[in-house]
């Protein structure tokens, strides 16, 4: 199973870029493929979830980058900060996954530069364009878990 951890808030514009991303990426992959969760942060109990998965693509947005920039990069697991603090990275949730439950799947993080992070729910049209580039990147990655 391939969990998709998309991340965001939809009530600030560009921030929910993560939650629009896992939607679409979910809507590409053949049915029972893959388990979509939206959260506005990553939380130390989805490192259980990740441990039970063969592969997690983690989908949120920059603050950094040009509006609408996408960028794809494995993630590697790493221990997390001793002092857990409100939210997690993608490698500490691995770093989690291997730690407490023995296991740390492959990982890819998959973000898109947001333009405007203010109180409304669109992305801008940079972001929203952006979203079928960073989901061909997701699915090239995913393609060797979705042949199995």
């Amino acid at each position: 199973m391939i969990l998709l951890l998309a991340l965001g808030n939809g009530s600030r514009g560009d921030d929910g870029v993560g939650v629009a991303l896992g939607r679409a990426l979910a809507a590409r992959l053949p049915p029972g493929a893959a388990h979509l969760e939206e959260a506005i942060q990553l939380l130390p109990e989805h490192a259980e979830e990740a441990a039970r998965s063969e592969a997690v693509v983690f989908l949120d947005a920059a603050v950094t980058g040009a509006p609408g920039e996408s960028h794809a990069h494995q993630v590697h697991s790493r221990a997390a900060r001793e002092a857990l603090l409100h939210a997690l990275t993608p490698d500490e949730i691995l770093g989690l996954a291997r730690s407490a439950y023995g296991k740390a799947p492959q990982g890819l993080l998959v973000t898109v530069a947001g333009k405007d992070f203010s109180f409304v729910e669109r992305l801008s049209d940079e972001v929203q364009a952006a979203v079928p580039v960073a989901v061909e990147k997701a699915l090239s990655w995913l393609a060797p878990y979705v042949a199995r």
